[in-house]
């Protein structure tokens, strides 16, 4: 009984002897002065490391499970953007896992000698980093308008931009692309994947970091302006590809909203439609007129509900406002786009076709100028596009100004109608003449 108790005990004792062997060794490896020489080189077999400002980051030279990009800052290992433990190292990383936690425990000094980057100059007070407090999980896509990531944002996915322009000063861990519009990229923006520009130039501070390629094709670096966005239009080849794309989709998107229009308003469109047949000149100068005095009409409004007590709690209603009269511009555009296309249809002798297909072909045919202009740039450059797409730019805005017009002359129309036929039925019947007495 002795003899077995003493035996445990002993047992006991080296045990923990074992672990104090292995705690002091695990101390020692992180707080070295210097990073262990084979950690270095094991890490430089499979990744390149690039130092950051306050870690190390490592992109694997194989794409091997899914892994772009891993980054170990301040004790915190992140891969693809995504906080990890540690066994979910293990599982992502598998035997490598071991290598990234041993990464973990250097200070940032040690980290940074692990990418061959000199010691960074001490400061007395550094500037803290932005903390991506707005975290975006997927990809982010837009057609047709802009994309501006804020310094504050965090997009785990992709971003792709068709017909506009890129803002980043946020971070991106996938990749970010571009065509028609150019790319800027602030002191703090971070892109974890490639980067392709297509049709614009990118303009990139000093400050950003891209872990990926970047490929830039047409365009010229600089600011965004003017003669930014006539390069874009009429400079290299590929910013005519990727303007007529734009166009493209610009096209594609007014034909998709003109379908749901008719949709949950075809009478409406078949009035505007018939409205813009009879009145075309009326229509235009009625469109032409609210367009002048949209915007004093709105800001009076809103100077005046501001001023009141009463009418301050009404300015939450002014953005709802402009997009009705959004949506009466677009109704009518579409009304206009039907009338176009079933002139075309019935010329054709395809008179069976419906309101969807009158109003597909009427938009195509409205733009049409438009596309042949960019189009014909691919070939012939600003000498033959520019001349063509003012021209393809003015009869669009005749098409929108007599459409919305003739949208506002339909719905007065009905409003003084509806107002007639409740008077009418409100007026007390007539009283029948009284017979003439008998002689």
């Amino acid at each position: 009984m002795t003899q077995t108790y003493t035996m445990t005990g002993w047992m006991r004792r080296a045990a923990v002897a074992a672990v104090l062997i292995l705690a002091m060794q695990t101390t020692g490896d992180g707080q070295t002065g210097t990073p262990p020489a084979d950690l270095g080189a094991k890490l430089r077999e499979g990744y390149d490391v690039v130092a950051l400002q306050r870690g190390v980051a490592l992109v694997p030279r194989q794409a091997a499970g899914g892994v772009r990009l891993i980054q170990v800052e301040g004790g915190v290992v992140t891969v693809d953007g995504q906080t990890m433990t540690g066994a979910q190292l293990r599982e992502r990383l598998a035997e490598d896992a071991g290598l990234i936690v041993q990464v973990s425990y250097l200070t940032p000094e040690q980290q940074r000698a692990l990418a061959g980057a000199p010691s960074l100059p001490s400061s007395p007070a550094p500037a803290p980093a932005i903390a991506r407090t707005n975290v975006v999980r997927g990809d982010r896509v837009r057609f047709g308008e802009s994309l501006r990531i804020e310094a504050n944002e965090r997009v785990e996915g992709d971003v792709a931009v068709f017909g506009g322009s890129a803002d980043v000063d946020g971070e991106v861990t996938g990749d970010l692309a571009v065509f028609g519009g150019g790319l800027r990229l602030g002191p703090q923006a971070v892109v974890g994947g490639d980067i392709a520009v297509m049709g614009g130039s990118i303009d990139r501070a000093s400050g950003a970091q891209v872990f990926g390629r970047v490929r830039e094709m047409g365009g010229r670096r600089g600011r965004f302006g003017p003669g930014r966005m006539l390069s874009g239009m009429f400079g290299s080849f590929w910013s005519r590809l990727g303007g007529l794309a734009a166009t493209l989709l610009r096209v594609a998107l007014l034909v998709l909203l003109g379908l749901v229009v008719v949709a949950f308003g075809r009478n409406t469109v078949e009035r505007v439609a018939s409205r813009t047949a009879v009145a075309p000149v009326r229509s235009g100068l009625v469109g032409l007129t609210a367009e002048i005095l949209f915007l004093p009409v709105l800001i009076l409004t809103i100077v005046v509900l501001a001023v009141s007590i009463v009418g301050i709690p009404l300015l939450l209603l002014v953005p709802f406002a402009v997009l009705l009269l959004m949506i009466v511009m677009l109704v009518g555009f579409v009304g206009l786009a039907h009338r176009v296309g079933r002139r075309l249809l019935d010329r054709l002798g395809w008179t069976a076709r419906g309101a969807y297909a009158a109003v597909a072909i009427g938009t195509v045919v409205v733009a049409g100028l438009t596309l042949l202009a960019k189009v014909a740039a691919l070939s012939g450059g600003v000498l033959v596009g520019a001349p063509l797409t003012v021209a393809g730019y003015a009869v669009e805005y005749v098409a929108w100004t007599v459409g919305f017009g003739a949208a506002l002359l339909a719905w007065y129309e009905t409003q003084t109608r509806d107002s007639v036929q409740r008077h009418s039925a409100a007026a007390p019947p007539a009283s029948p003449d009284p017979a003439p007495d008998e002689a």
